[in-house]
Parts: C-alpha cells; structure tokens; sequence
C-alpha cells in the first residue's frame, strides 16, 4: 500500500528489539508490521504484543529496558499536549498491559499512562495498565507515582523499593505495601529473570519489519480514543485513512470517543458563515 513507508534508517532509530518470544506487531504512521529480534524503532511507533507473547523486549539508545508482557501496547516518545507545567515522563506511554521498565546506567527512566505517570525511575518498576485495574511495583529503588485526573496530575505517591501501588475501579488507592499477592501471581513470569542488555547483538545489522498491511480502525481503535492529551496528534497522522468508507463509517459511529474528528468528517460544518450584506433603508435615494 502506499500507506506503508519505507523503514527507517538506523541513524534515526531511537530503539531496538532484542528478544521476542511470540508474536510482535509495529504500527508505523499508517502501516502495520510484524516485529522480529533486531529491528530498530522511532519516535511515534506503537508497539503491541499478542495475548501469548512471551516477553517482548525494547532496549533504548540511553540503555533503559522497557520489557513487554502479553497483550501490551506501548507508544515511543508520544506527543502529549499538555501544559510546560505538567512534565509528563515523554520516552514511553503506556496504553495497556504489562511493563517492566529497567533504567540505563546513571540515567532515569520512566514511562505516562491514563491513570498514573511513574517518573524519576532509578532502579527497576513492574508497571500494570488497564481501564479497570492499575498496579505498580517499585521492584529496586524508590519510585513517584502521580496519579492522572483526565488532563491534570493528581496526587504524588512515593514508593520505597519493595512497596507497590494499586488502584482497582473507583477504590482508594493503596500504596506503600507490598504487592498484593494476586498480582505478584499474575505478573508475566519472563519477568522474574533479570536478562542482561542485548543491544551490542544488533549493532551492526538492520533487520527490516516485515510489512503487512494498512491499519483499520480496530487495529487502532484504542489510540483513537485514548486520553485526549495524545489524540490530538493522531489527527494528523491517520487523516489519510479518513479516505476509505469503512474508516469513515467506524470514526463516525464513535465520533463522542474522539470529537475532534468531526471537523475531518464534515468540514463543512466549520466553513466561515458567508457575511451578510449590508444594505440602505428601503427606498434611500442619494443626495440631491
């Protein structure tokens, strides 16, 4: 399709993939790919794993570690619009699933999701994204969980290594004890290894995604209707898309989801109202 764009070249890369156990897709502008060990991301890729994957692992150019669990999906270097005063955490975004972010070296990491940013991540943090169900882990060192309030930051809640964060529904959240024992089960067993940095592997070659097909509204549905600081920006890169019927038919059944489609839609309905004539009291005559 002439949707799908050449890949990247590797000077432009700001990550890579170093282990993939399952199955790996990419979403790049308007193409869908599928992953494999060795191919190099970008700002604004999205990146999902299947609900069998293994362990999906992105290493980044600073040396953090985003490993991925099984029906996951991450957006690279988001553009988020929102005030300079609400310094988001811009190197991952989380939309759903399970991640284990590893800080590189001497740096910080940290990753934004709809309900809680984790900034300032020093050591090693067990992340769990979901509409219904959040959960973070400070597995080594402390962490700082801002809770999300729609557009603003919400509370500040500190968590020394070893204690967690949860949130389940409308409940209170509860923070600074250890994991609950559930979630300690469920969590993707390919994290329990600690796996060393695989990215000299891959330093030299370049391995291609393998192109698949243009993305349809279910491929993407999730972002289209996420949070509104990140939608505002997919505007522009799936407009395109906004050329085939079945596109159309699908953003204008949920347009409540994602309103700022509408202008895309019917353009019509925000042209300039024509300016009305002005004109003299019926039967003026010029000066005499």
């Amino acid at each position: 399709s002439a949707l799908l764009p050449a890949f990247v070249a590797a000077a432009d890369a700001h990550a890579i993939v170093t282990i993939l156990e399952g199955d790996g897709a990419l979403v790049r502008e308007s193409g869908r790919y599928a992953l494999a060990e060795g191919v190099r991301l970008r700002a604004e890729d999205i990146v999902e794993t299947g609900p069998k994957t293994g362990l999906l692992r992105i290493e980044f150019k600073d040396g953090s570690i985003a490993d991925l669990g099984p029906g996951t999906s991450v957006l690279l270097m988001p553009r988020l619009s929102t005030p300079k005063r609400d310094k988001r955490p811009a190197a991952l975004y989380v939309r759903q699933g399970w991640v284990k972010l590893t800080a590189g070296g001497a740096g910080k990491a940290g990753f934004s999701s709809p309900a809680y940013d984790a900034a300032e991540v020093e050591g090693v943090v067990v992340a769990f994204v979901d509409a219904a169900e959040n959960f973070a882990f400070a597995e080594s060192r402390p962490v700082v969980v801002t809770e999300r309030n729609g557009d603003k930051p919400g509370q500040n809640l500190p968590l020394k290594s070893g204690e967690s964060y949860l949130r389940r529904g409308t409940d209170k959240p509860v923070s600074g004890a250890r994991p609950p024992a559930d979630m300690l089960e469920r969590m993707p067993r390919a994290f329990r290894d600690s796996l060393p940095s695989l990215a000299q592997r891959y330093k030299d070659g370049e391995m291609p995604p393998k192109a698949q097909r243009t993305v349809d509204y279910e491929d993407i549905k999730g972002w289209l209707q996420a949070e509104r600081a990140l939608r505002a920006g997919f505007v522009a890169r799936w407009k395109p898309l906004a050329e085939d019927a079945g596109f159309r038919q699908a953003v204008a059944t949920h347009m409540r989801a994602h309103p700022e489609w509408d202008r895309v839609l019917f353009p019509e309905k925000y042209l300039p109202r024509p300016a009305v004539a002005a004109s003299g009291p019926a039967g003026a005559t010029g000066a005499r």
